[in-house]
């Protein structure tokens, strides 16, 4: 969610990504009822963050 724009938010948590295609964010939560009520079980479930750089341009861009 660190990534996208304000003017880019179209619903909850659901972004418009700039060639037009939507992300959605789930909290970790949602991923596990989704995934131990279709029967898996549950070994680590955390966010990955991670700092990307542009080499060009040398800005830093945090990510979830």
């Amino acid at each position: 969610m660190l990534r996208f724009e304000p003017d880019k938010r179209v619903g909850f948590r659901e972004y418009m990504r700039s060639d037009g295609t939507r992300s959605y964010f789930f909290c970790t939560d949602t991923v596990r009822d989704l995934f131990t009520c279709s029967g898996f079980n549950e070994l680590e479930l955390e966010y990955c963050c991670v700092k990307s750089t542009n080499c060009r341009t040398r800005k830093s861009m945090l990510r979830v």
